[in-house]
């Protein structure tokens, strides 16, 4: 029996792996466009309210997408639409690559937006489906780290590849590799351990089943429009940061791309710290989402706050603001796109509740990218930078409302009489 529980433990780490590195390397293929959109600018003499619609129309496919897409991940073999969604992935960064039209730009990688929202909903089913109750906090925390090491290969390999190769390198680089990978993700996942009866007996010990709440039922339900407004005003900084985070410093603090990738790298290890640091706050207060969002929120328009008092400050001291508020962002990414959506399995929604999350958030984020543009045409980067405070703001809001309901007992979290406790 302990021999048969440790080949388990051992395989529930292999499938950990497989899809902490598949969303890594998505992550490389998705966020090296952030390092691209600067040399375009460059190369094409883009504004950066024309290039902010490269941006714009992926998060507003990969939103949509995440509807579809979530909802298609509690139907079918997370295995194959992993699988597919990264060879596409990949295929749209080899064929961004030889396209020199901006429209044709903004098409393929809206597109390619769409073969992104493939991977996560699917993927937080399988990992809970892998893995027991009491250990999903944790095992959302840990997945969530992929995003930063994805950061790490982006923001880390982008620069140099280009600076050696040009700019094309910097996406069919990302998109081969993920070609690779993709099939080692399909030669070693595996969707569900059920083919052994008493470890799938274990893991599914003190989860009752429930029959199919309609899905706008379950929304009402459970208060899920409170992190819809969080989802709203995370992705809209968030995903702000992400992709015009090292235009920013290089404006800000006038420096050339290889500078600003060295300095811009510091970024990835406060997101790290702000998911371990959520981890932390996430089993010392119990999973009280609302009070820990509403921190890093708050802490977040702190830093935003400082990046607009200390506009002539020196690089280091934008950066670290500037991942300071990453940081928290991320942080608040693990509790909204990971745990929570892993409160739903007893009702087959794992999928269908980070889709659903997962689109608004980006759907937020692709028309803010697209209004961030002309805001730092016409104002600069403080205008943005209000921008984001105001957003971060209405989050803070909706967080207290959601704490209230919670603390009334009517929330996912604590609800006795409608059965919904996860």
């Amino acid at each position: 029996m302990d021999a048969g529980r440790g080949n388990h433990n051992r395989k529930r780490f292999t499938i950990f792996l497989l899809c902490w590195l598949v969303y890594a390397l998505a992550y490389f293929a998705r966020v090296n466009i952030s390092i691209v959109l600067p040399e375009l600018q460059n190369v094409f003499g883009w504004s950066k309210a024309q290039i902010g619609l490269i941006g714009s129309g992926f998060f507003w496919v990969y939103g949509i997408g995440h509807l579809i897409n979530g909802y298609l991940g509690d139907k079918v073999s997370g295995k194959w639409f992993i699988f597919i969604g990264t060879i596409l992935i990949a295929l749209s960064n080899v064929l961004f690559g030889f396209t020199t039209s901006l429209p044709l730009m903004v098409l393929i990688w809206s597109i390619h937006g769409f073969f992104q929202s493939m991977l996560w909903g699917p993927m937080i089913r399988i990992l809970t489906n892998w893995f027991e109750e009491g250990s999903r906090g944790k095992v959302a925390t840990a997945i969530s780290t992929s995003m930063v090491g994805g950061y790490f290969l982006a923001w880390g390999l982008t620069g140099i590849i280009m600076s050696a190769w040009g700019w094309r390198y910097g996406v069919w680089v990302p998109g081969a590799v993920l070609l690779v990978y993709s099939f080692i993700w399909f030669f070693g996942i595996q969707d569900f351990p059920e083919q052994d009866h008493v470890f799938a007996e274990n893991l599914g010990r003190g989860e009752s089943k429930h029959h199919k709440m309609p899905l706008g039922s379950l929304i009402k339900e459970t208060n899920l429009e409170y992190i819809i407004v969080a989802c709203i005003s995370k992705g809209i900084v968030k995903e702000g940061i992400t992709l015009w985070g090292p235009l920013f410093i290089m404006e800000r603090q006038g420096i050339d791309i290889r500078s600003t990738m060295w300095l811009i790298l510091l970024i990835p290890v406060f997101n790290l710290l702000g998911i371990l640091a959520t981890g932390w706050m996430t089993e010392k207060t119990n999973n009280n989402d609302a009070a820990i969002l509403s921190l890093l929120f708050v802490c977040a328009g702190l830093a935003c706050y400082g990046l607009l008092i200390v506009e002539h400050s020196s690089a280091w001291v934008s950066v670290t603001l500037l991942g300071v508020a990453s940081a928290m962002l991320h942080g608040a990414n693990t509790i909204l796109m990971g745990s929570i959506p892993m409160k739903y399995k007893k009702y087959n929604r794992t999928s269908a509740i980070a889709g659903i999350l997962d689109s608004i958030s980006y759907i937020a984020a692709g028309i803010s990218v697209t209004i961030s543009g002309f805001i730092v045409d016409s104002y600069g980067w403080g205008g943005v930078l209000i921008f984001w405070m105001i957003s971060l703001v209405a989050g803070v809001g909706a967080m207290i409302k959601y704490g209230e309901v919670v603390k009334a007992g009517v929330a996912l979290r604590i609800e006795k009489k409608k059965d919904l406790t996860v």
